[in-house]
């Protein structure tokens, strides 16, 4: 849990105090930019989890395949859960306020990303170069987004202690 900040006395309500000299509590605004945007990746893994398990052969009539093969289909649906897991988790944890969960969940969500890069451009002879190219690209982008998002949170766990 993050550490709780000292109440401050009330000023005015120019200064956003109460006017009847009631103290309220401080706010930490450092730690709530990061874990918004956490959550928010959270939330947009979590998307494409419940698509991938909803319409699983989405991707693939992209890809310009006509008929997924139900092998095809069960992997979709299977990254589906996946991802629906990982986007759950990063919610929890931001929502929890632990800046040590939300990294557990923010080095996860890396690993399976960088994973998914990596075992994208090897499949490069079997899939084609369009199709390994374009679901690395894919990867790399939720890559950044987990990069992003765990450094935050590293910095907010500087500022707070």
């Amino acid at each position: 849990m993050l550490p709780r900040a000292r109440a401050r006395r009330a000023t005015g309500p120019c200064r956003g105090g109460l006017r009847d000299g009631r103290t309220e509590p401080a706010v930490n605004y450092a730690a709530t930019v990061p874990v918004t945007s956490y959550e928010t990746m959270g939330w947009l893994r979590t998307a494409v989890g419940v698509a991938l398990i909803v319409a699983p052969g989405a991707p693939m009539r992209l890809a310009g395949r006509r008929q997924p093969d139900g092998a095809s289909m069960l992997l979709m649906r299977t990254i589906g859960i996946r991802d629906l897991a990982l986007g759950l988790g990063a919610v929890a944890a931001a929502r929890s306020n632990d800046v040590t969960d939300g990294r557990r969940w923010a080095a996860a969500a890396l690993a399976s990303d960088s994973l998914d890069a990596a075992a994208s451009l090897a499949s490069c002879r079997s899939i084609g170069k369009r199709d390994s190219w374009g679901a690395a690209i894919l990867a790399l982008a939720f890559v950044c987004g987990d990069l992003q998002a765990g450094r935050r949170l590293t910095s907010a766990e500087v500022k707070l202690w």
